[in-house]
């Protein structure tokens, strides 16, 4: 049922899907009815995606071990499907595309780094299906290596069960026995065979048995073996004797005038002619005993309590069975009259106490609890007080065992009756009763028909016990993640150990039957079973699960960190195309920067060296330009060759006191000409410098910083329209720099009118090979490493270049240096 609900599901998502796919291809074709390109991308892409979850279900087919073959190929079919009917739609957009003239379809050319990601990914994803794989193989392996564990478990348990289950029964059957075998020979109801000895040691073996099962209370329970005798309608041991019955009517008649005058009217005389008379009728057996009783009450009236108890024990009716009209025995009755004249602890020989132990034992009945309290009474302080408690255990002992027999009866019907063992749950607890051999018998009195018994009683604690102790006296260890069952009589019984709990649902581990044999007493065999059921699968698959969450943890970290690493490499990978491509530009824009002044310049000298320029005005503009071309030249190898030592990490900087006044004011006459013939102007403002000083000395490398002006005053030329100013200037700064913290500073401020920075382009400007924008790149010279040369000299120096700029309004370029000489110290140290 649970495998056709689940087929019809996996339809149902099946068809689900292929609707959905349906509609979206009408909404796809409704939105790209005349573009092909579209449909082309979008199909590849569902294509793609049909194709994983094809794969993903056939591994996972894979991994149903449990499920029907149709069940395993039933979900990767339906994708295939899903996959050819996408691959079709895919190839006809294809053909169609081929159709269009001029068209094909879009081609991709994979990258070198996409193969090498396969070569990467595909070894990476193997090894990863296959780690979880085993994981899932070794989870597996673990419930097979159980299950045969349990198996192996349920088998050793049975053999343990069959014998040293059975000695340790045993062991409680004999204790229980001669615990009940001594009471009766305390109480001269019987003797052992060995006379003392043999009974002291059977209370040497009692004392042991009670030491190692403290939980057991022995002297409480029913004696383990006995013959048992249930009437089929359990008539009550006091109902009316038989010899009643036998009277006829002239018995009848002078049996009750004797009890009227007995109990009625206390004529004692009238009731000895009355019971004389009856006795001469010669009435039944039962009759004469209790005719006797009345005549003894009656004599015994108006005596001393003494005088009356004396005449009670001596009387010959003290050991009479017969029972009265109540169904009470007559000597239980007299022993009664006897002791309850006596006062508390007025004595009674031990012979006495005998004889009454005797009469309750040969004819047990409600009243005799009653006889053994007041048998307690008399000898209470005397030398004989023990012998009432030992009747009254033997009685209690007695006493449990017909009520567990009596419940037995009740809720065992007899016709339900084999030798085979019960569990009755009693009023005295709940007891293993194993019938023996069972037989009907009766008496002269039909209604006296009863179902005689022989068995064994065991109680449950007993019984359980016994199983536990012959698991560990066997060495058998039980798993923590098992719950272990013997069956028994209809119940199963969990062997105690550590486990979450019981259920009737639990997997099977393991099961083994066996018989019970060689019990005392008892020729018969009596089966039993045990079960392992797994009951805890967190306990057992803990170690599985803490290896597939090691091992998975593992493998999901290596792919992780594969991914991880492929990312970086394709990082890498696009920034080394970006750095070639960079360069390539910049090996282009140098080598345009070069050819064209060295070709200017070489024309130039050719012109003069032919003597092509007579006019010494013109030889002298002819050798300006040369000069001037070559400084520019200067300049750009000197930035190529200070950025090749940046990017080695040789650059070295020589620090020594310089005048910085000075040295912009030398720097801006520098460019003056070259900003002239941009038509540029340049101005310097120097009233701005501290304290208002023409000179200013601080501990760089004058040439670098220069340099660095040099740069950022070519830039701002080159960025200004003609008729504008270049501002250059010194300026004093309270800021707080990083790493410094409040201090002065010295700013060299570089303003221009050009047409500005993009905000997301700031900091780019600084990197390597870059130029801002395309028609920049085209209108303006340079190679883009000359503000990366400015960075990198002012870091150096301990300070920092700093842009501020609007579009369409300018920039201003201000570098940073610490003012304190100290401190200045300190930050190119730390550099």
């Amino acid at each position: 049922m649970v495998n056709v609900i689940l087929i019809l599901l996996l339809m149902l998502g099946l068809v689900l899907g292929c609707l959905g796919a349906g509609l979206y291809g009408r909404r796809l074709r409704a939105r790209a009815r005349n573009d092909l390109d579209l449909r082309y991308t979008r199909l590849r892409f569902i294509l793609w995606i049909y194709a994983g979850l094809f794969v993903l279900q056939s591994a996972l087919a894979f991994q149903r071990h449990g499920s029907s073959l149709f069940l395993k190929i039933l979900p990767p079919a339906g994708f295939s499907v899903c996959l050819g009917i996408t691959f079709f739609f895919f190839l006809r957009v294809r053909t169609q595309l081929q159709k269009q003239p001029g068209q094909s379809p879009p081609k991709k050319s994979a990258s070198p780094f996409f193969w090498q990601a396969v070569f990467i990914l595909l070894p990476v994803a193997g090894l990863a299906g296959f780690g979880l794989y085993s994981v899932r193989q070794d989870q597996i392996l673990a419930g097979q290596e159980a299950r045969e564990s349990g198996e192996l478990l349920a088998q050793r348990l049975v053999q343990a069960i069959s014998t040293e289950g059975v000695r340790q029964l045993s062991d409680y059957r004999e204790a229980s026995f001669g615990l009940h075998a001594n009471r009766t020979a305390d109480l001269g109801q019987s003797s052992w065979s060995g006379g003392a000895p043999t009974e002291s040691n059977a209370w040497v073996r009692i004392r042991e048995w009670q030491r190692a099962n403290p939980e057991v209370d022995l002297a409480t329970l029913p004696p383990a073996d006995g013959y048992g005798k249930i009437a089929p309608e359990m008539s009550p041991e006091t109902s009316p004797p038989d010899w009643l019955g036998r009277l006829n009517s002239e018995q009848q008649q002078l049996w009750q005038t004797a009890k009227a005058a007995e109990f009625i009217s206390g004529d004692f005389p009238a009731v000895q002619s009355g019971i004389q008379k009856f006795l001469a009728t010669k009435p039944p057996r039962g009759a004469q005993g209790n005719a006797e009783y009345l005549l003894l009450l009656a004599n015994a009236r108006g005596l001393p309590d003494a005088e009356a108890s004396a005449k009670f024990i001596a009387s010959q009716w003290r050991q009479s069975d017969q029972l009265t009209e109540a169904g009470l025995p007559v000597g239980q009755l007299i022993w009664y009259q006897a002791l309850r004249l006596m006062t508390n602890g007025a004595g009674l020989p031990e012979e006495k106490i005998k004889a009454i132990a005797w009469a309750i034992t040969y004819r047990p009945s409600f009243f005799s609890p009653r006889l053994v309290a007041e048998a307690e009474r008399v000898t209470q302080g005397t030398a004989a007080a023990a012998l009432p408690p030992t009747r009254r255990g033997w009685w209690n002992a007695e006493a449990a065992a017909d009520e567990v027999l009596t419940d037995f009866r009740e809720q065992h019907p007899t016709n339900t009756w084999t030798t085979a063992p019960y569990w009755v749950d009693s009023r005295q607890g709940k007891f293993l009763l194993v019938l023996n051999t069972t037989q009907e018998t009766s008496t002269n009195d039909p209604a006296s028909t009863r179902m005689q018994i022989t068995h064994l009683l065991f109680p449950a604690a007993v019984v359980e016990k016994s199983l536990a102790t012959a698991a560990a006296k066997a060495e058998i260890t039980l798993p923590p993640y098992a719950l272990v069952e013997v069956e028994l009589g209809g119940k199963w019984i969990a062997l105690p150990q550590h486990q979450p709990g019981t259920s009737t649902n639990l997997p099977l581990l393991g099961q083994a039957e066996g018989i019970l044999k060689d019990l005392p007493l008892n020729d018969h065999g009596y089966p039993f079973h045990v079960r392992v059921s797994l009951a805890s699968p967190e306990i057992l698959y803990a170690r599985q699960t803490q290896r597939t969450l090691l091992f998975g943890t593992l493998i999901v970290i290596s792919a992780i960190a594969a991914v991880l690493g492929l990312l970086a490499a394709w990082r890498s990978f696009r920034r080394q195309q970006e750095l070639n491509e960079l360069k390539t530009n910049f090996v282009s824009s140098v080598s345009h920067e070069l050819r064209a002044p060295i070709a200017s310049v070489r024309l130039m000298a050719e012109n003069l060296e032919r003597g092509k320029i007579p006019d010494p005005g013109r030889q002298g503009e002819y050798f300006h330009f040369i000069v001037q071309e070559c400084r520019r030249l200067s300049a750009l190898i000197e930035n190529v060759l200070d950025f090749s030592r940046i990017e080695q990490g040789r650059k070295q900087y020589e620090f020594e006191p310089t005048n910085l006044v000075a040295l912009v004011e030398t720097t801006v006459k520098l460019m003056e000409p070259y900003a002239a013939e941009k038509g540029v102007s340049l101005k310097l403002e120097t009233s701005s410098a501290p304290d208002g000083r023409s000179t200013l000395e601080l501990d760089i490398d004058g040439r670098a910083m220069q340099q660095a002006l040099v740069n950022l005053i070519d830039n701002a030329v080159k960025h200004s329209p003609k008729g504008e100013t270049v501002i250059i200037g010194i300026k004093n700064l309270k800021l707080k720099i990083k790493n410094v913290g409040g201090a002065d500073a010295i700013g060299l401020m570089v303003a221009d009118n050009g047409p500005g920075i993009p905000v997301a382009e700031r900091e780019k400007i600084f990197e390597r090979f870059y130029r801002l924008g395309s028609e920049l790149r085209r209108e303006t010279q340079g190679v883009g490493i000359g503000l990366s040369v400015v960075k990198h000299i002012v870091e150096a120096h301990g300070g920092r270049v700093l842009v501020e700029s609007e579009i369409g309004q300018g920039s201003r370029f201000t570098i940073e240096l610490p003012g304190n000489q100290q401190e200045q110290t300190e930050r190119t140290e730390k550099k």
